[in-house]
């Protein structure tokens, strides 16, 4: 049994803006860590740097290899399978500590409107936030597409509102402005984490219909969105809000508020839940098939790539990525976004060395999409997002490097612990 192809354009644009942006919720530490300019700044120039050749190899590897599993199979297909488990473990470690971040975040915005509430009252909002978007991504991956779509025009919706009715009261000295005390590394994690993701849209790649056409028109569309979605709402909000140091995780809307009033605030908060929703929702589909595609090669347990007799999706991964998310709850979103990029970041340069190694090693294979420019442009649009993740990786405090690393040791023993009969077994599908 294989998944079912029910996702088109539409889906996967919505389902793209959902694994890198939601809106621009949670850029307010880029603000805050570096200032006006340095964040507008890093807006405009990292999406070229770091986000439009993700989405480009993406669509080539997608549409090459249209699998469930998206870069566990790049990976193993250019290198082999101990890196291919690898990439697989980076990733869904990283994923853990990325999704985890939603349902925080849906309870930072809820809080905004009740007020605090107890550490036990958290966990439970989380919970049901967790299981709801369980129960969606089990019954579908066209579902999850609908909702996408549907979740983007939502949470957009309050974010043109405030563009709209601020963009006559901006101060433009202000988008010059820097914090006096830059903190770097607050700002690079916030900025690359805003603007990652984008090779999660592969990993759903063998239920997208068409993926040939589909992967290069919807990953451009999306590029394209999330930077309009992220600049001009900072640009308005800086141009109006000037106390940089209060902008911090969960401040939009009150700069909403101060353009609107009450009432703009309120449904940017509300938007903001929606968003929170969305995200997850997308993570957990794209997310929850990278244990189902391990397992598959038998790199983890076979009753990961478990199948739903009636709704074709891996339903035992599902699960298990929604428990790992809700023990996570209780972690700060500083601390979840500084472990998610340590691991996204090494996960990602083995993916554009596959992406590399792979126009090398097997220039005929068949690639509906390629990127222009022959092997040498591959080569130089690869290096600045790798460079990036390299600084990423150093500029991360002590704290999280050592955290990442048990994790990598980690895998490394649960590789080679597997029983031999997984070792040396053929994949569970074709």
């Amino acid at each position: 049994m294989h998944p079912r192809r029910t996702l088109g354009i539409p889906g996967l644009v919505a389902l793209a803006f959902f694994c890198v942006a939601g809106g621009a919720y949670g850029l307010e530490d880029a603000v805050g860590s570096g200032g006006p300019m340095l964040a507008l700044l890093a807006i405009l120039i990292v999406p070229w740097l770091w986000s439009f050749p993700t989405a480009l190899m993406t669509a080539e590897l997608s549409a090459a290899m249209p699998e469930d599993g998206g870069y566990v199979v790049w990976v193993e297909r250019a290198f082999g399978r101990l890196w291919g488990f690898q990439e697989g473990w980076l990733s869904w470690l990283s994923a853990f500590a990325d999704n985890a971040l939603y349902p925080v975040m849906f309870v930072d915005y809820l809080a905004y409107l009740r007020g605090d509430m107890a550490p036990m009252e958290r966990w439970l909002i989380g919970f049901v936030l967790i299981s709801v978007t369980t129960w969606l991504n089990i019954h579908g991956t066209r579902l999850v597409g609908i909702s996408s779509v549907i979740f983007t025009f939502l949470v957009l919706a309050p974010f043109a509102a405030m563009v709209i009715i601020g963009g006559p009261h901006i101060e433009p000295a202000s988008w010059l402005t820097t914090t006096a005390n830059v903190d770097w590394a607050l700002l690079l994690s916030t900025i690359l984490w805003n603007t990652n993701g984008w090779d999660n849209a592969g990993c759903c790649a063998g239920e997208v219909e068409n993926p040939s056409r589909t992967y290069p028109r919807a990953m451009a569309a999306a590029v394209l969105l999330v930077m309009v979605a992220y600049l001009l709402p900072v640009a308005v909000g800086v141009g109006v809000d000037s106390n940089w140091g209060d902008w911090t995780e969960g401040y939009f809307p009150k700069v909403a508020a101060k353009i609107g009033g009450e009432w703009l605030g309120t449904w940017l908060t509300v938007a903001g839940l929606v968003s929170a929703v969305g995200l997850f929702n997308a993570l957990l589909c794209t997310s929850s098939r990278v244990p189902y595609a391990m397992a598959v090669r038998h790199t983890l347990p076979v009753p990961l790539a478990r199948l739903h007799p009636r709704y074709g999706t891996p339903w035992v991964a599902i699960l298990v990525n929604s428990a790992g998310v809700a023990a996570l709850i209780p972690f700060s979103f500083q601390e979840l976004v500084q472990l998610d990029m340590f691991l996204y970041a090494l996960s990602l340069v083995l993916e554009f060395g596959a992406l590399v190694w792979l126009r090398l090693k097997e220039p005929e294979m068949t690639r509906p999409y390629r990127i222009p420019f022959g092997t040498a442009g591959v080569i130089a649009m690869s290096l600045p997002p790798v460079t990036l993740c390299v600084i990423s990786m150093a500029a991360a405090n002590n704290p999280t490097k050592a955290v990442s690393i048990a994790g990598i040791c980690l895998g490394l023993i649960a590789y080679r612990l597997r029983p031999r009969q997984e070792r040396n077994a053929v994949p569970v599908l074709k």
